[in-house]
């Protein structure tokens, strides 16, 4: 699988023609924000806003709990909150305590959930998501305390607990990689793919001027 710095310059190879050069204009860190933002697309469109996803697309945010809210980095806007796929809850002052997997409901249900006669106890931990922001229930209060753990698919994977550039695999199922790089490419810098050879940049026409003289 491939990282987000092995794509990043895949493309910039491939607008370049192939063809290092000193001179060139290229943001790498331009390319990279586009490659968040035609994945996003990609997803949206080759997942039916999340009903059939890949694994590979879902990282896991790990942040401290509080009662005032968690602020929930970005997600990609699938309907009804099918970008988020598990949100669990352990105890921080327990070294060896596990994750409780709590269910996710909207905040406007939730007195109804915790009231349900489903909901096994009426102690049974909740999370709720009000705009940015993921909050823990037990019964009608706020938890205060607790590591909480998202496993989404964000926006920008960049900003995800653990995301290395370098080694970490782009959150992208392998065979929609191509796509993502041709529609950066054409999309966003307007070439034709295949028709490098025929586009040379500063570099190449200089050493060719050269020749002729």
């Amino acid at each position: 699988m491939a990282t987000l710095k092995e794509i990043a310059y895949n493309i910039k190879n491939l607008v370049s023609g192939g063809v290092g050069s000193d001179d060139s204009d290229i943001d790498l860190r331009q390319i990279k924000f586009m490659i968040h933002y035609h994945r996003a697309n990609l997803l949206m469109q080759y997942t039916d806003n999340g009903r059939k996803t890949s694994d590979i697309i879902y990282q896991t945010d790990v942040l401290s709990n509080s009662s005032s809210g968690v602020e929930l980095k970005s997600v990609l806007g699938f309907n009804e909150d099918r970008a988020i796929r598990e949100v669990s809850l352990k105890d921080s002052t327990a070294i060896d305590s596990d994750y409780e997997i709590l269910q996710l409901v909207k905040h406007a249900d939730r007195s109804f959930v915790s009231q349900a006669r489903f909901v096994k106890k009426s102690s049974r931990k909740i999370a709720t998501r009000e705009n940015d922001k993921m909050y823990v229930w037990e019964g009608d209060s706020l938890v205060s305390d607790g590591i909480l753990s998202v496993k989404a698919a964000y926006s920008n994977p960049t900003e995800v607990t653990g995301f290395n550039e370098e080694t970490s695999t782009y959150p992208i199922p392998e065979e929609l990689i191509s796509v993502l790089v041709k529609q950066v490419a054409e999309l966003e810098f307007t070439i034709i793919i295949g028709s490098q050879g025929a586009r040379p940049n500063n570099q190449t026409d200089e050493q060719t001027k050269s020749k002729e003289i």
